[in-house]
């Protein structure tokens, strides 16, 4: 019993050693599945960086397509293209847009405020040494916006006009803003456009209910809800050697609602009988409140007290379409 406990046990460590021989050859280098893999060590900032350009960061161009007005100034937006500095830290946003002054004789003669509105954090928007176009040109114009961080086009809003004014606004994507072009509205003038009262004519040329601004040089901002009915039109006079001075007093413009108003700009002009005609002059009504219907002119002699007033209706439709109206 005692001399067979020897050999046992030398059996059984043999066997133990052709196992454990075994093992080793069963995992060696040479069929791929190499040594067990030590644990990971994990590096703080380690998942912010990639060895590749970060989607974010990727130069990507959008197709805008959209008009928008401010102060005598129509945009065309063509398209926005973001441009990301070599770390992907920064970006730029640069707009392709046309520029148009709508004006036919008033020269404009600044820029209005230019952002794009990311979720109520602005970027200010940089037009370079451009100067707006003269009357009725039309200018390319690059727009330039710089910032920090991700960027994406859809929320993400283009507004001219600063925050206590009334404001055009291009959403340059899905979602962001609703959009407001406060496009101006021509308005139908009558089939018989003179307008006669006493010695005094005024023919009218042009009418137009605009929501982008209230004067004639681009200097008139409106706030939020004004209107500026603008009239261009030329005065003649029948007159005597003493001449007749024409000035606002003779114009007042009756609002669909019933309101009367008085002209915030008119001319001044002296009419006499070598000089019988002034040719295209320019009259604002500034009022809040604006709505669908008839604006009706009234035209009268300087002179009230001989001659009857002339009138003439101007009915406008979808004025709520440029902008809010209260």
């Amino acid at each position: 019993m005692s001399s067979s406990r020897p050999r046992r046990s030398t059996t059984l460590a043999l066997a133990a050693a052709l196992i454990t021989a075994g093992l080793a050859t069963a995992c060696g280098p040479d069929d791929g599945a190499g040594p067990a893999a030590a644990p990971a060590v994990t590096t703080p900032g380690a998942a912010a960086t990639t060895t590749g350009t970060p989607a974010a960061a990727k130069t990507g161009t959008v197709t805008i397509g959209r008009t928008a007005y401010w102060g005598g100034l129509r945009f065309d937006i063509k398209s926005a293209t973001r441009t990301p500095d070599p770390d992907g830290e920064r970006f730029k946003i640069t707009l392709d847009t046309t520029v148009t002054n709508t004006f036919r004789t008033a020269a404009v003669r600044d820029w209005p405020d230019i952002a794009i509105d990311l979720s109520g954090t602005p970027l200010t928007g940089d037009h370079g040494t451009a100067v707006p176009p003269t009357p009725g040109a039309t200018n390319p114009l690059q727009i330039t916006f710089t910032g920090t961080g991700p960027f994406g086009f859809d929320g993400a809003s283009l507004v001219l006009g600063d925050s206590g004014q009334a404001q055009a606004v291009v959403p340059l994507g899905s979602g962001g803003r609703p959009a407001v072009t406060l496009a101006p509205i021509d308005l139908k003038l009558p089939a018989k456009p003179a307008l006669t009262s006493g010695r005094l004519t005024l023919t009218l040329k042009s009418a137009q209910l605009r929501a982008d601004v209230g004067g004639g040089n681009g200097s008139g901002a409106l706030t939020l809800g004004q209107r500026g009915l603008l009239l261009v039109f030329d005065l003649s006079g029948q007159v005597g050697p003493a001449g007749m001075a024409v000035d606002g007093g003779s114009l007042r413009l009756k609002l669909p609602n019933g309101q009367e108003v008085g002209p915030t700009v008119a001319p001044i002009e002296a009419i006499y009988p070598d000089r019988p005609t002034r040719q295209d002059q320019v009259a604002w009504f500034v009022f809040p409140g604006a709505t669908d219907g008839d604006y009706t002119l009234t035209v009268t002699d300087p002179d009230q007290n001989t001659a009857a007033p002339a009138t003439a209706a101007l009915p406008a439709t979808a004025v709520r379409a440029s902008g809010p109206v209260d």
